[in-house]
């Protein structure tokens, strides 16, 4: 190496051990001997650390850097020139890498085998049976028979069924306004790398538009369609209406990725009877039990796109307004998956004033995320250089996206589209076709 000395020369006296294993053998003699012995090992470190310097000033000047350079200690492994003007991450094991793409971001190989063990694949095989029968939808929808409308003879049902969509569809028709012309517009606005991506019902290489999937009778259709770009991985827009049944249900869920560790959004909303149904959410993505910084930024912070106010603030107010009633789900896999100390679950009679309530909310939530997503520094940009904190965000994004393979409305969709459509209507909300976390699943 041109930079660092070479090793002394290992003298017979320096091959032996510094002391016997036996200390009856130990002396006055053998302690002097072991004096000099240092002494001289002294004199070589001076002569190597000399050498050490006129090397460097040698380095220096040939690289044209010239100049006063303070003695480092030098790292435990030998360096070529090379190695020095390349400057590889992998130099040593000492102290952190310098932050390259190369360095701190998951290889597609390492993702997918984060990713492979059984926990990461889920289906609606996993759906606990009869739960479906317990969701707010499959209560009331008449999509199970013997609940709701579905308790009817057939000739009433019709009938029920006609009213119900004549009372609702213009409700459906108008809360998808929410979800199109305020929410995704207002997503587009903000970031404007996002573009159209295809569904998992299109072919690859295929033109990206929104997909439309209906019964074979024609009584229930609906459309998705799916965005992505900048710090938004995946972005979806869902909706259906039963014209048998008469009621709807509609979505946009935001997956963010992991440039950042800013919360995921969802905002559902659904008309059956003459009630609102919401789920209103910010999904956080650290584990809340143990990272109170990020709980409270997130939930407990006032923010600017909320006039000063905390999301926690929007919870308080629902759970104070009697119009709203809070809606506890049977099953403990929906349970469970409410993990957002603001999470909206309420159902609320629909009207003009109760609209505009849930309008307000939805925006609120929406803005907060995306003012959430363009944050360059702070709890949510923290660690996420790091490949720990990459495998970290990238096992709870998939397990989290994949809940719907669990939800037990799902079953209901099921039973609407059957299993065909419902499987791709699935892995469409789930992420991109054309991603391999996603063709992997």
């Amino acid at each position: 190496s041109l930079f660092l000395p070479a090793p002394a020369t290992k003298t017979k006296s320096q091959s032996r051990p510094c002391f016997s294993e036996n200390p009856k053998f130990h002396s006055s003699a053998s302690a002097g001997k072991h004096k000099m012995k240092e002494e001289r090992e002294r004199g070589v470190m001076a002569r190597s650390l000399a050498m050490v310097a006129v090397h460097i000033h040698l380095g220096a000047f040939l690289l044209g850097t010239p100049g006063s350079f303070a003695l480092v200690p030098p790292r435990p492994r030998l360096l070529s020139m090379a190695s020095l003007l390349t400057a590889p991450s992998h130099v040593s094991s000492h102290g952190p890498a310098p932050l390259t793409s190369q360095s701190t971001s998951l290889s597609e190989a390492e993702a997918l085998d984060l990713i492979s063990d059984d926990a990461y694949a889920m289906d609606i095989s996993s759906i606990t049976e009869g739960s479906e029968k317990e969701t707010y939808i499959g209560q009331g929808s008449g999509v199970n028979e013997g609940t709701g409308i579905g308790a009817l003879s057939g000739f009433v049902q019709n009938i029920v069924g006609k009213i119900l969509t004549r009372k609702n569809r213009p409700v459906y028709d108008k809360l998808w306004t929410i979800i199109e012309d305020d929410l995704l517009a207002m997503v587009k606005e903000s970031v404007p790398e996002l573009s159209p991506r295809r569904t998992w019902f299109s072919e690859p290489g295929s033109t990206p538009e929104p997909y439309t999937f209906a019964t074979a009778d024609g009584k229930c259709d609906g459309t998705v369609s799916c965005y992505k770009g900048g710090r938004i991985d995946w972005i979806t827009t869902c909706k259906f209406f039963s014209n048998k049944l008469g009621f709807g249900n509609m979505r946009i869920d935001g997956w963010t990725n992991r440039d950042t560790r800013a919360p995921h959004m969802a905002v559902h909303l659904c008309i059956v009877f003459n009630v609102i149904f919401i789920y209103i959410s910010l999904v956080p993505r650290a584990n809340l039990l143990f990272d109170d910084e990020y709980n409270d930024y997130v939930y407990g912070t006032p923010k600017e796109a909320l006039n000063g106010k905390q999301l926690n603030d929007l919870h308080i107010q629902c759970v104070e307004d009697k119009a709203f009633k809070q809606y506890v789900s049977k099953s403990h896999v929906v349970n469970a998956f409410m993990v957002a100390p603001t999470t909206l679950l309420y159902t609320i009679p629909y009207n003009k004033k109760n609209f505009n309530k849930v309008r307000d909310l939805s925006i609120g939530y929406v803005r907060t995320w995306l003012d959430m997503l363009a944050e360059e520094d702070g709890p949510l940009m923290k660690g996420v250089d790091s490949k720990e904190t990459q495998a970290e965000l990238l096992r709870l994004d998939v397990r989290t996206r994949q809940f719907c393979g669990r939800d037990p409305d799902t079953k209901n969709v099921v039973g609407i589209f059957g299993p065909e459509v419902t499987d791709k209507l699935v892995r469409t909300l789930w992420g991109d076709p054309d991603d391999n976390v996603w063709k992997s699943r």
